[in-house]
C-alpha cells in the first residue's frame, strides 16, 4: 500500500519509525545537528512566529463566532498543529492541557488503520470527545483536519472547545451522577464527521435529538472548523514560501529544540532529588441517586513520588495509587499527560515554544487497574480532569521546593486551588427546556502564595489566561440574575504570604418554574486538605455551594427589604439573615442538589479553595495584615488568632491601627505555646505507630489505605517499613 506520508510511507510506518528512532537515540527523529537553527536561526524563529500567530488568530476567531459563553467569555479553547505522526509542533494560548492530548487522538486513528479503512483526504473532519481514547471529559470536543501538500499529508490541525451541554444524565457536559459511561451524553469516538470541509447532516440531527441546547454545540463545531481551515491555509501559504523540505525539517527541529531547552531549564532551576506527597480524591456517593451497586463512599490515596533526575528529566511515580471506582472522578494516563502539560507550561516551559519536545522530558507511572488507569472501559470519565487538577496542582508546590533550593525564589508558588463549575437545567426564562454548565470558575480562583508576595485572584491552573466573563452574557442563556460577586473574606491560605481570596457569586433564579443544579466533577477534595501550603503556611478553606429553595423573595421585594448579595465574612451571611427557606449546602464536587429551585430561589457558589499559604503566619508583616483589614478581607478576630497581630479600628481616620507592642506580646506567647506542645519525633512516631498498628482511624480511611497497600509495588513496602509493621500488614475493616 502506498501511503499518504512523505516518500509514499504510510502514517503507521512514520509513527513507528519515529518511536523507534527516539528509543534508540534519545533525540526527536534522531536529530543530532540542528542544521536550520544553526545556519539561519532568524528564519526558523520567523517560521515559528508565523505558525504561533496563526494558532492564536484562529483561536480568537472562534471566540468571535461562538455563541457559547465558555468560548466567547471564558475563552476555554485552544488550537494546535501536529506532525503527520501526531506530535505537537506548536500551540495557541488557551486550555493548554489538551495540546498534546489531541495528538494522542491522531495517533489512535493512525494505529487503528484509518488511513486504509476510512481513508484520509483533504477536507475530511474528524471529531472526538471520547476520553477513553484521549482527553479529560466529554465536554471537551476535538475537531481535527489533515493538511495536504501535493498529495502528501504534511500536518494535522486541531481545535478543542469545552462545551456547555452534552446531553448527559444531569445538565452540562460533565454530569456528577454518571457513574458509568452510558449516561454521559453524546460521544464522538474519533469519527469522520465530515468531508469537503462540511459536516455530515446526520451529525447535526444526532446533536439536535440528544442535547438540551444543541445550537451552541452545533455552532461551535462550525467555529472549530473555521479555525482549522484558517490555520490549514496559513500553513499552506507558509510552505509555498519556504518550501516543503524546509517546512518538514523545521517542524522536526522545533520539537527537538524544545526538548533540549526543557532539559536545560530543569538543570538550571532545580536540584535533582526526590519529592513526595499524596494526592487525595474524595467521592461520597452513598446518599446520591445512582445505581445501588455504585452508591458507595470512596477516599482514594494517590502517592506522588516526584523525581528530578540529573539529566533534566522528570519522573512522576504514582505507585500505590488506590482503586478506581464507580464514580466519574477516576483519571487516566492520557489525562495525566494533560496534567504535566498544564503544569509545565505555566511554571517552567512558558516561552510559547512548548510542544511534544517538552513532554518527551517527563515520564509517568500510572499503575493499571487503579484510580489513574481504570481497567473497566465502561467506567464514567466525566471527571478524568480530577487527576490533573489534584496532582498537577500539588506538583506545582513540589517543583517549587526544588526552585527554592536552587535559589529561584521568585518562581515559587505554593500550590493551586481546587474548584468546581456548576450546571443548571429545567425551564429557562423564555419557557424553553435548557441545560448549561456555567464555567465562570475559570477566573474566580485564588492562586497559592508566592515566596516573595501574596497570591492573587483570577487564577486557575488549567486556563492561564483566566477570565470569568461578563455575568450579563451568562444571564442571557441561564434563568439567573446575579445579585453579587465579591471576594470571600477570611478564606485565604494563611502564611507569611497568604494565598489570594476566592470569589463568591450569588444568583437569584429568574422567571423559571423549575431548575435543578449540579456541581460538576473537577477536583474532589472536601474533608481532607490536600494543598497544605509551604514552609509553615496553612491551607485555605474548601469550595462550597448553597441552594436556598422555597425562599421568601417575593415577599421581601414587595416590602422593599434587602435580598442576598454575598458574604462579607463566613459568619456574616445575608442569605441567612435576610431570607427564609430551606438551605441546601454542598462542599464537594460531583454532587447533585436534592431540591428543585424556582423563580426567587437563590444559588451561591464560593469558587475555589484550599490554596496554600507560604511561611509561618507569625512572620507576616503587620503592614500587609493592615492592608487586608482596611480592604475588608480580614477580620480582626482571625488577624489576632492566626497572625497574632493586634489591631483596632480608628473611626476618625477610618482605618485600622496596628498595636505593635501587643502584637509582639501575642507572638511571643504563641511561640511559647508551640514549644510546650512539641514532642520529640521519636515519641511522635511511637504514638502514631500505635494508631497504625491498632487501626485507630475511621473505616473509610482504612479502606483507602488498603486500596493502596493492595495495588502498589514500591509504596506498600515503604509504608510498612516506615511504620514497622509486618510485610503483609493491612487494616482490618469492620463491616457495617
Amino acid at each position: 500500500m502506498k501511503g499518504i506520508g512523505f516518500g509514499g510511507k504510510t502514517l503507521i510506518e512514520i509513527l513507528e519509525e519515529n518511536e523507534r528512532t527516539y528509543r534508540e537515540t534519545g533525540r526527536y527523529c534522531g536529530i543530532k545537528e540542528l542544521e536550520l537553527a544553526t545556519s539561519d536561526p532568524l528564519k526558523l524563529e520567523l517560521l515559528h512566529s508565523r505558525l504561533r500567530a496563526a494558532m492564536v488568530s484562529a483561536r480568537e476567531q472562534v471566540r468571535m463566532i461562538s455563541a457559547s459563553p465558555i468560548a466567547r467569555e471564558v475563552a476555554e479553547l485552544a488550537v494546535a498543529a501536529y506532525t503527520p505522526a501526531g506530535d505537537c509542533i506548536i500551540q495557541s494560548t488557551g486550555i493548554i492541557i489538551h495540546v498534546d492530548i489531541m495528538g494522542e487522538v491522531i495517533k489512535w486513528m493512525i494505529k487503528h488503520n484509518y488511513e486504509e479503512e476510512m481513508e484520509i483526504n483533504e477536507g475530511d473532519i474528524f471529531t472526538c470527545n471520547d476520553n477513553m481514547i484521549a482527553g479529560l471529559h466529554p465536554a471537551d470536543v476535538y475537531d481535527i483536519i489533515p493538511v495536504f501538500w501535493e498529495g502528501e499529508l504534511v500536518c494535522w490541525v486541531g481545535t478543542v472547545i469545552m462545551e456547555t451541554e452534552m446531553g448527559g444524565i444531569t445538565p452540562g457536559g460533565v454530569p456528577s451522577l454518571a457513574t458509568e459511561r452510558f449516561v454521559e451524553g453524546i460521544r464522538f469516538t474519533a469519527e469522520k464527521t465530515g468531508v469537503n470541509d462540511r459536516w455530515f447532516k446526520v451529525n447535526e440531527e444526532r446533536i439536535k435529538n440528544n442535547c438540551r441546547q444543541p445550537d451552541i454545540l452545533l455552532l461551535d463545531r462550525k467555529a472549530a472548523l473555521a479555525a482549522d481551515i484558517k490555520v490549514r491555509e496559513e500553513i499552506k501559504a507558509l510552505i509555498g514560501e519556504v518550501g516543503i523540505d524546509y517546512y518538514r525539517q523545521a517542524t522536526q527541529e522545533l520539537i527537538e529544540i524544545e526538548r533540549r531547552a526543557q532539559l536545560e531549564r530543569v538543570k538550571r532551576r532545580t536540584v535533582p532529588g526526590r519529592l513526595r506527597t499524596v494526592g487525595i480524591s474524595e467521592n461520597y456517593y452513598s446518599d446520591m441517586p445512582v445505581p445501588p451497586l455504585h452508591a458507595e463512599d470512596h477516599i482514594t490515596f494517590i502517592p506522588f513520588d516526584f523525581q528530578i533526575r540529573p539529566d533534566g528529566t522528570y519522573f512522576w511515580d504514582f505507585d500505590g495509587t488506590g482503586n478506581w471506582g464507580w464514580h466519574p472522578n477516576n483519571s487516566s494516563p492520557s489525562a495525566m499527560v494533560g496534567a504535566t502539560c498544564l503544569y509545565l507550561t505555566q511554571t517552567i516551559a512558558y516561552t510559547g515554544h512548548a510542544n511534544t519536545g517538552t513532554m518527551l522530558c517527563i515520564e509517568a507511572n500510572c499503575p493499571p487497574d487503579t484510580y489513574l488507569n481504570p481497567s473497566n472501559p465502561f467506567v464514567a470519565s466525566g471527571g478524568f480532569l480530577s487527576g490533573p487538577n489534584i496532582l498537577g496542582a500539588i506538583a506545582v508546590g513540589l517543583q517549587s521546593r526544588s526552585f527554592y533550593s536552587r535559589g529561584f525564589v521568585e518562581e515559587v508558588l505554593a500550590g493551586s486551588p481546587s474548584h468546581f463549575p456548576w450546571a443548571l437545567s429545567g425551564k429557562n426564562q423564555q419557557g424553553q427546556d435548557f441545560g448549561q454548565i456555567q464555567n465562570e470558575c475559570a477566573g474566580t480562583m485564588a492562586s497559592g502564595a508566592f515566596a516573595l508576595r501574596d497570591g492573587f485572584v483570577g487564577y486557575i491552573i488549567w486556563l492561564p489566561p483566566a477570565d470569568m466573563g461578563n455575568v450579563e452574557v451568562w444571564e442571557i442563556l441561564n434563568p439567573i440574575v446575579c445579585t453579587g460577586r465579591g471576594l470571600l473574606p477570611d478564606s485565604c491560605g494563611w502564611g507569611k504570604f497568604r494565598s489570594g481570596y476566592p470569589i463568591v457569586a450569588t444568583y437569584m433564579i429568574y422567571r423559571s418554574p423549575r431548575v435543578v443544579c449540579d456541581l460538576a466533577p473537577q477536583a474532589t477534595n472536601d474533608r481532607i486538605y490536600m494543598d497544605t501550603g509551604m514552609f509553615g503556611g496553612y491551607p485555605g478553606i474548601n469550595q462550597f455551594a448553597r441552594l436556598l429553595i422555597n425562599a421568601n423573595t417575593a415577599e421581601l421585594i414587595e416590602q422593599g427589604k434587602p435580598l442576598a448579595h454575598g458574604m462579607t465574612f463566613p459568619e456574616k451571611d445575608d442569605m441567612k439573615e435576610n431570607l427564609t427557606g430551606e438551605l441546601l449546602v454542598e462542599t464537594c464536587a460531583s454532587r447533585f442538589f436534592k431540591g428543585v429551585a424556582k423563580a426567587g430561589d437563590f444559588l451561591q457558589v464560593a469558587y475555589g479553595g484550599n490554596a496554600g499559604g507560604f511561611g509561618d503566619p507569625l512572620k507576616r508583616d503587620p503592614a500587609l495584615a493592615k492592608n487586608d483589614l482596611d480592604n475588608g478581607l480580614l477580620s480582626p478576630e482571625r488577624c489576632r488568632r492566626i497572625y497574632c497581630i493586634e489591631a483596632r479600628y480608628d473611626e476618625q481616620a477610618e482605618e485600622w491601627i496596628i498595636d505593635e507592642k501587643k502584637t509582639a506580646e501575642l507572638r511571643g506567647e504563641r511561640k511559647k505555646e508551640r514549644l510546650a506542645k512539641g514532642i520529640p519525633v521519636k515519641e511522635w512516631w511511637q504514638q502514631r505507630r500505635q494508631d497504625v498498628a491498632k487501626g485507630n482511624m475511621p473505616p473509610l480511611l482504612k479502606k483507602a489505605y488498603n486500596g493502596s497497600l493492595d495495588k502498589g509495588e514500591r509504596w506498600p513496602g515503604e509504608f510498612r517499613n516506615f511504620w514497622g509493621v509486618p510485610s503483609d500488614f493491612i487494616f482490618k475493616v469492620e463491616e457495617a
